[in-house]
């Protein structure tokens, strides 16, 4: 065997560093195919995938190549049986074959499909094959699934002068192109399911924080509601102040450490007739605290009821909340001042507070409700 040069094996290696490089499975062939012609040349080379059962072959060619047309490939598809290779399946799998391996010149120029209809016309004399291993291949060389695809590919030369280093070098090659085939598809993988994260995340509001309440990563949605429903952060990288001063509070109420995450009652913050719910979820193990943020649209008298009132004294504390004195809310609600003072001290007795301030304060305090209202006594 035909030993190779240093030169040969300087570049055999920058081959397979070139290979370790390919990500993109759509351009896998052409890649490999550019670096292939490099270490060994050939008059016409490609990249195929073949169908043993359906004698179905896909190829790919070099840039600059016309390829295969479709009467050219009724051929192949007609003849594929013809092939000395292919007639030697699944034992021509292992290693690099040449046509000349298994049948001589005046042997393949009578093969009336194969040679008269398709090599001839391109005047090949001899073609050299190797296929990357395949999963469907047993300990015992038989095909576990007949119609499982071969990936692998051809070399042709107008001569029949491929040399035993060319062999060498394909056979060198050939895990590694094998390899980094694997790796483009499981790289393909993780790109389809890391784009398939980013749109689920996209339609989500999550905030990720570190301990010190700095940003670390936040959903487009999320940045639209804390501008909706808070003041511009000072920062891009920064929670809105008093966001961050109730994440601080939630945190220092932990009383007891496990190694689940935490979760607690959340912030609820109602603009008009909708409220954003912020929910916290702690690492402690790590120091990191995940917002997870959902605007609901929700009735604030319908949240109310929940305290037990009377209709009517849900109604009158709904517009204390926002702010009305007696007069106003006996405007709204149809009735006399004095009914919104006996309801007013119904809902006193029912809270047990003793002011407007205090009714006010239980009530969000016992909804989780965060307002920014004027209080009056």
């Amino acid at each position: 065997m035909e030993p190779l040069t240093f030169k040969d094996m300087q570049t055999l290696n920058q081959s397979i560093q070139k290979i370790y490089t390919l990500r993109n499975l759509d351009t896998f062939g052409v890649d490999a195919l550019l670096i292939l012609n490099q270490l060994v040349p050939g008059d016409f080379i490609n990249f195929h995938s073949s169908c043993i059962e359906t004698r179905q072959i896909r190829s790919t060619f070099l840039p600059d190549c016309p390829g295969w047309g479709s009467e050219m490939e009724r051929v192949i598809h007609q003849h594929f049986y013809e092939h000395p290779i292919t007639q030697r399946m699944p034992q021509a799998l292992n290693g690099v074959n040449k046509i000349s391996d298994f049948i001589n010149q005046q042997e393949l120029y009578r093969l009336e499909g194969l040679y008269q209809q398709f090599f001839r016309l391109f005047d090949f004399k001899d073609q050299m094959v190797f296929f990357l291993p395949n999963a469907n291949l047993d300990r015992s060389h038989k095909f576990t699934q007949i119609n499982a695809s071969l990936l692998g590919f051809s070399f042709h030369r107008s001569q029949p002068n491929f040399t035993e280093r060319d062999r060498l070098i394909l056979n060198l090659i050939c895990p590694h192109l094998f390899q980094a085939y694997c790796n483009a598809q499981h790289y393909q993988q993780l790109q389809k399911e890391l784009n398939q994260l980013q749109h689920a995340l996209n339609h989500l509001s999550l905030v990720s924080l570190n301990s010190e309440g700095q940003v670390q990563w936040i959903t487009p949605q999320a940045v639209v509601w804390l501008e909706t429903y808070f003041s511009k952060p000072t920062s891009s990288l920064q929670l809105p102040e008093h966001l961050w001063a109730w994440v601080k509070y939630q945190i220092s109420n932990i009383t007891e450490k496990t190694d689940l995450p935490g979760t607690w009652l959340p912030l609820r913050i109602q603009q008009d007739d909708k409220q954003l719910v912020i929910r916290l979820v702690i690492e402690q193990n790590t120091e990191r605290y995940l917002l997870l943020l959902e605007e609901q649209t929700l009735s604030s008298l319908k949240s109310l009821e929940l305290l037990d009132l009377s209709q009517r004294e849900t109604e009158v504390l709904f517009w204390i909340i926002q702010g009305n004195d007696n007069k106003m809310i006996a405007a709204k609600l149809g009735v006399g001042p004095s009914t919104v003072r006996k309801h007013l001290e119904s809902i006193y007795r029912k809270l047990n507070v003793q002011s407007r301030t205090e009714a006010i304060a239980y009530a969000l305090e016992k909804l989780g409700f965060l307002h920014a209202l004027p209080l009056s006594e």
